[in-house]
């Protein structure tokens, strides 16, 4: 009985010992292949903001392998710069593991039309088309020029970055009115007067009437604007009338 009691326990201990064992064999083998993996890692480089070139020198002196995921307009980063990368700076990954980017095409340009010559509402129209948009603008009498056509613009007509969008046009306000120095018709009859003006192509304006004693009806006592003021033509001028 004591003899099959120690040949049990001696069993037992040889099945403790062998599991110690075997544990500690694959503890020792994990730790190895951990240590082996961490030894095969590298570090992520730094590549945003660098040219394509330099960024595919720096991902493989890491032993790492570049790949162009995309390219995209930037108006910050310029032509062939690298926008972002994926992984992060400082990142563990496998050698020979893969670094995507995205690289920069640099600024959106886009062509500014010649709206020289178009009327505002055509070339309003145009800019939309293209993505652009009327900025200020501002009018000038033209002789010879019918209203409201674009004498000049900024940006002149070319290729253009996209940062200003906007497009400032000078119109025509069309030939400058005719201008007249006017004359003294005080004393004079409206009758008179109103057939000067119409030559003049100017209107009859407000006519006020007041009796005065002593002066004939339809004679001028002042009028508006006064002698030596410039009147322009297809203007007005008020009168103030005997009764």
């Amino acid at each position: 009985m004591r003899r099959g009691r120690r040949k049990l326990v001696g069993f037992l201990r040889m099945l403790f010992l062998a599991g110690v064992l075997i544990g500690a064999a694959l503890l020792s083998c994990l730790t190895a292949m951990r240590l082996a993996i961490r030894g095969s890692e590298v570090t992520v480089p730094d590549v945003v903001g660098r040219s394509l070139e330099e960024a595919g020198r720096r991902i493989s002196s890491a032993q790492l392998v570049l790949k162009v995921r995309g390219q995209r307009f930037d108006d910050h980063v310029p032509p062939d710069g690298i926008i972002t990368q994926s992984p992060a700076e400082g990142s563990r990954l496998k050698s020979q593991g893969t670094v995507k980017v995205l690289v920069s095409l640099g600024p959106r340009r886009i062509q500014v039309p010649d709206l020289r010559g178009k009327t505002l509402r055509a070339g309003r129209y145009q800019l939309l088309q293209r993505g652009l948009t009327p900025g200020f603008t501002a009018t000038i009498s033209s002789g010879g020029t019918e209203k409201e056509l674009v004498l000049s613009q900024f940006p002149l007509p070319g290729e253009q970055e996209s940062g200003s969008p906007s497009v400032n046009l000078l119109i025509s306000a069309g030939p400058a009115p005719v201008a007249y120095l006017m004359p003294d018709l005080v004393g004079k009859r409206l009758g008179e007067v109103s057939r000067t003006l119409a030559l003049w192509d100017i209107e009859l304006g407000e006519v006020h009437y007041q009796s005065l004693p002593g002066l004939a009806a339809g004679t001028v006592l002042e009028h508006s604007p006064a002698a030596g003021d410039i009147v322009l033509e297809a203007g007005t001028v008020d009168f103030e009338v005997a009764r």
